[in-house]
């Protein structure tokens, strides 16, 4: 391993563990004041509605701590195991190499895949998790609706835009990406 991949390592696992330690705090906190409605609101809400939201609220928070798990793994796979390269390579095939076609066949790609692998998050956040406490009022065929829809526009917004980026990277070069972080840092 060389030295780069190991602080690109070190600095995932610190930042994971720096994610799971503070949700795990919030979970603690949560459910350690579950018992009694905070003052300033105990005339408006109920104990019992003030203890379903103590439970969702934690119960979210710890799927959010593993989907923050499997999103490193996501990246570990990407990175260090070669799916982006693999990626780059395929659509290499396709594209000009460094292009704008290739970067957004590229960047598009790894969207999808991280979109299908936070899936099942979302699908169990709303049909199991939501379900549960009584907070979901959307249908399966709503639900698919409403991500392709938002994939449609994500991509109608989003592809001109990275195109204009890979576009400037591509005739300004680095002098133009070290005089943007100068000014963005400045």
């Amino acid at each position: 391993m060389n030295e780069f991949t190991a602080v690109f390592v070190l600095a995932l696992a610190l930042s994971l563990s720096a994610r799971l330690y503070l949700a795990q705090r919030q979970i603690r906190h949560v459910l350690a004041h579950r018992g009694r409605v905070p003052a300033a609101f105990a005339e408006t809400i109920a104990l019992s509605a003030h203890q379903k939201a103590a439970d969702y609220a934690a119960a979210r928070t710890r799927l959010g701590m593993l989907d923050a798990t499997t999103g490193a793994a996501l990246l570990l796979v990407f990175t260090l195991g070669g799916l982006l390269q693999w990626l780059s390579g395929f659509w290499a095939a396709w594209f000009s190499e460094g292009g704008i076609a290739h970067g957004l066949a590229l960047i598009g790609s790894l969207s999808l895949i991280a979109g299908l692998a936070d899936l099942p998050f979302n699908l169990y956040r709303t049909f199991v998790l939501e379900e549960r406490f009584g907070f979901n009022r959307m249908s399966p065929g709503l639900f698919f609706a409403d991500m392709a829809k938002s994939a449609l526009v994500g991509t109608a917004l989003g592809a001109p835009l990275l195109a204009l980026v890979l576009w400037l990277m591509d005739r300004m070069g680095a002098l133009w990406w070290l005089y943007a972080w100068l000014a963005w840092v400045g």
